[in-house]
């Protein structure tokens, strides 16, 4: 297969994928959306995390949040709980990785915050231990996963989302995931700023 046939294919696979998906994603966008923007409403913050690439997700989103998606208004409060170096491997360090999020959790984690959980490719212990502290801690959960990891989606309750994807490829999954990811900090800054703000052309 040549380099244009290999692109051309996986432009493809991931057009294909967003097409036969977008009826069951978009509920689930929604709900989760909703979420968020309720949590931030009640002072609340988001508490992100995932692992390798899904981490790097979890940063995009965090970043959105901070920062800005497409509209210019306030920053939001957003924590990639796998940003911190020095955090992540004194962690590591004291008490493993499988409670590398777990620990954040518990010190940072209050019941008007919202932890969105990322996994495109592996479930880890780590993040289920995330989502079970979470629940300790009476937060609210939206997972944004792999439709094959079923042990993460397997956990939610309560008024927690799963927005599971499915694809071929870990890569087609992420690529799904980002956006989703898109998706959802548009209906948050709809939610919260449209009426009082112009929309980015």
């Amino acid at each position: 297969m040549n380099p244009y046939d290999l692109i051309a294919k996986h432009f493809a696979d991931t057009l294909q994928g967003v097409a036969e998906q977008v009826d069951t994603l978009a509920p689930a966008l929604e709900a989760a959306g909703a979420l968020l923007a309720q949590a931030l409403l009640q002072d609340g913050k988001i508490i992100l995390c995932g692992l390798g690439p899904d981490a790097a997700a979890a940063q995009l989103l965090g970043t959105y949040l901070i920062n800005r998606f497409e509209l210019d208004r306030p920053a939001l409060p957003a924590i990639n709980l796998a940003q911190g170096s020095s955090t992540t491997t004194g962690v590591i360090g004291a008490s493993g990785s499988n409670d590398l999020f777990a620990r954040q959790i518990k010190a940072l984690g209050r019941p008007e915050d919202v932890l969105v959980c990322i996994g495109s490719h592996q479930s880890h212990t780590a993040l289920l231990r995330a989502i079970q502290t979470a629940h300790d801690s009476d937060m609210t959960v939206v997972i944004l996963c792999n439709q094959e990891l079923n042990d993460l989606s397997s956990l939610i309750s309560g008024n927690d989302v799963s927005i599971a994807i499915q694809g071929s490829r870990p890569s087609l999954v992420l690529e799904l995931q980002i956006m989703c990811i898109h998706r959802l900090v548009e209906l948050v800054e709809q939610s919260l700023f449209f009426n009082n703000m112009e929309e980015h052309p």
